[in-house]
Formats: structure tokens, C-alpha cells, sequence
């Protein structure tokens, strides 16, 4: 039976690992790189959910609400390219021919020049018109959406790799330290079998040597000779016993 698996072993720290953050930044960027076209796309999916979400509770309001704001866009953009309605064109040239008539120079080169005159700058105005209506309208629909999920948001940036990293790092040595600790308690099992036979050993022991005392004191109490029957080898009492120790002897 191994010692190590009744007495124990020393602890084995495991190895810290350092963590490079430039390590960390570039994996952030080579990760952001390839999976930012699907990203891409999937923030694109959740806004066109969101907008039809949206859309459809207002229809559900105000019905009709959707073909409202495309007849509105349309116009925006033909506003935006410049476009005058026939309506206007009509009032634009009639105006300009009442005005050439009344100057004098109806039909001539000078009459076409107003009119087209007034044509573009009524297009201008058009267009700024337009482009006023553009960022109201849309100011307008965004603040009726949910706000847009932002592609940035969908991958760890360079800070939380890097605090992702290190927290990993600490746990997984807690983890190993834990382990080795673990690993270098005693057997359980080795320990218990081990203390139950020095207990058993030590008793069997205290009794061998606890009997054969007593066996040997009762024998030389047995066999040890008295005074009177002294062997040949017994000495005996000094010659002057008697005389100094009489009055003990006799007193006793």
C-alpha cells in the first residue's frame, strides 16, 4: 500500500497562465471580421420585424395607415427629384403666359424663357419642400419604431474578451488547486485500514508485553527463597544484625 495513499501527499499548485490582452484584441477583431456580414443580416431581419410589428399596430388604429405613409414617401421622392405636378406645371405656364402677354412679348423667345424660368424655379422650390418633409417624416417613423439593434452590440468588444478571458483563467485555477488538493488527501479507505490495524497492533502489543511483566514478577514472588530456607548461596544477615537492629526487631 502506497504511504501516500495513508499519510498524504504535498499539494501540487497548478501552473498560472498569464493573459496577454494584445493577444485578446486581435482575436476580438478577427472574430468581429468574420462573422460580421452575418450579423449584418440578422440586425437587419430583428428591424424589419420590428417595423412590420410596429406597422401593423398602427393599422390596427388606424386602418389604412400603411397605404397613407407609402403615397407619402411617394411623394417625397418625387419632390426630391424636382418633379412638378401637372397641376402645377398648368398653373406655372399660364401665369407666365398672362405675364408675357401683358409685357407684350406673347410667343416670343422672351415668353418661353419665363416660363421655363418659372418652371425651375418652382422645381427648386420642390425640392426643398421635399427635403423638409423628408426629415420630418422620417424623424416621424423612427420614433414610432423600437429602436434599432445596433450590429457593434452583437459581438464581445476587445474589453470583454479580455475580462471573459481572465475570469476563465481564475477559474480554471481554482478549479486545478481544488482538484490537487483533492488529489493529495489520504485514501479514506487506506487511512481507516491503516489507524483500525495500529490500533489492533498497538493493544496486541500492550497486552504481550503487559502479561509476561506480571507472569515474571508472580514467578520470582513464587520461586524467591525465605529466610529460613535459604539455599547454600544465601549469605544470610551480617554478624552484627542482631546488635544494631535488635530493638527493631524486637519491637516488631
Amino acid at each position: 500500500m502506497p504511504l501516500k495513499s495513508i499519510f498524504g501527499s504535498k499539494v501540487k499548485v497548478p501552473k498560472f497562465i498569464k493573459v496577454d490582452p494584445d493577444e485578446q484584441v486581435k482575436k476580438a477583431f478577427k472574430s468581429m471580421q468574420k462573422q460580421l456580414p452575418e450579423g449584418a443580416a440578422i440586425a437587419k431581419d430583428i428591424g424589419k420585424a420590428d417595423a412590420d410589428t410596429a406597422l401593423a399596430v398602427l393599422e390596427r388604429f388606424a386602418p389604412g395607415t400603411g397605404k397613407v405613409i407609402a403615397q407619402q414617401m411617394e411623394n417625397i421622392q418625387a419632390g426630391l427629384a424636382g418633379e412638378v405636378p401637372t397641376d402645377v406645371q398648368n398653373l406655372v405656364q399660364n401665369r407666365a403666359a398672362a405675364r408675357s402677354f401683358a409685357g407684350g412679348f406673347g410667343g416670343s423667345e422672351a415668353a418661353r424663357n419665363l416660363e421655363l424660368r418659372d418652371l425651375g424655379l418652382t422645381s427648386l422650390q420642390r425640392m426643398d419642400t421635399a427635403m423638409a418633409q423628408a426629415n420630418q417624416t422620417l424623424g416621424l417613423f423612427k420614433s414610432m419604431t423600437p429602436a434599432q439593434q445596433s450590429v457593434g452590440s452583437m459581438f464581445m468588444t476587445p474589453q470583454q474578451r479580455l475580462a471573459h478571458a481572465v475570469n476563465e483563467r481564475n477559474t480554471k485555477f481554482q478549479r486545478d488547486f481544488a482538484q490537487a488538493q483533492e488529489k493529495a488527501k489520504p485514501n479514506p479507505i487506506a487511512k481507516g485500514l491503516f489507524d483500525a490495524a495500529v490500533t489492533i497492533g498497538g493493544g496486541a502489543l500492550g497486552s504481550f508485553i503487559g502479561g509476561k511483566s506480571l507472569g515474571t514478577t508472580l514467578s520470582a514472588a513464587k520461586g524467591a527463597p525465605s529466610v529460613g530456607q535459604a539455599g547454600s548461596g544465601f549469605m544470610g544477615p551480617p554478624s552484627n544484625y542482631q546488635n544494631n537492629y535488635s530493638p527493631y526487631v524486637s519491637n516488631y
